[in-house]
């Protein structure tokens, strides 16, 4: 089964009510965050945050126009990270529609986190042994 997500740019108000809808829906942990000068929050993609509209300024003539748009992790159905994990950790799970991670089979390559466009795939690395493990949340 494919899910997909429609968003109609030309009346999205930016109130981010699908950065809220989507952490609800998965059951993501919620980001300590801090106003950087901008509406945009949290500042870019997570393993914790899968969906963030952010806010363009477009100066018109005399006018300033604020478009917006909303940026999320598409669980791709061909997903690059799950193509190019050499253990097998992430794989699409065909049921959901979503890319899943099982921690205990990740080698820590790093690779995943390069494949993703989206940035969701991060390490969690171990400072004094330099190992790391992907996490997704």
């Amino acid at each position: 089964m494919t899910i997909a997500m429609l968003i109609d740019t030309t009346v999205c108000t930016g109130c981010r009510g699908c950065q809220v809808a989507c952490k609800q829906w998965w059951d993501l942990p919620t980001e300590e965050t801090h106003n950087s000068g901008t509406m945009e929050n949290p500042p870019d993609l997570s393993p914790s945050t899968w969906t963030r509209v952010t806010f363009h300024e477009i100066e018109h003539g005399d006018e300033v126009k604020w478009f917006h748009l909303a940026w999320g992790c598409m669980h791709c159905t061909d997903a690059g990270c799950v193509n190019v994990c050499p253990t097998g950790a992430l794989r699409h799970d065909a049921k959901l529609g979503t890319v899943t991670l099982e921690r205990e089979l990740c080698n820590g390559c790093g690779y995943c986190v390069t494949a993703c466009p989206f940035k969701v795939p991060r390490l969690d690395a171990n400072l004094l042994t330099g190992k790391g493990k992907a996490i997704t949340r």
